[in-house]
């Protein structure tokens, strides 16, 4: 599997991940979360889009900021640190692949 593919099935674990946190909040937690994902989910689309199109673009620098990432996601269990967790995932989109 190339660094793209990897990519691919860790960012969709993050996203993954991070909807079902969001799920799990209360209505009060969500309101304050949805913008964020949404942008997040619209970002992922484009990300998915970009890594088809080209070549392998993905390092193994990426892949391990990305496991970091899934760490950070999976060890926030406060609202803040579930918008934290997504604002620093929408950057990684932005900044390496958007």
């Amino acid at each position: 599997m190339d660094n793209d593919a990897k990519m691919l099935e860790a960012m969709g674990d993050a996203v993954t991940r991070l909807q079902i946190k969001y799920r799990a909040s209360s209505i009060s937690d969500r309101m304050t979360m949805k913008p964020d994902l949404e942008k997040l989910t619209r970002d992922y689309v484009d990300f998915q889009l970009k890594l088809i199109q080209e070549g392998v673009i993905t390092t193994d620098a990426d892949l391990e900021e990305m496991e970091d990432i899934r760490r950070e996601i999976d060890n926030a269990a406060r609202t803040q640190e579930i918008v934290q967790a997504i604002a620093r995932t929408i950057a990684f989109i932005a900044k390496r692949f958007i």
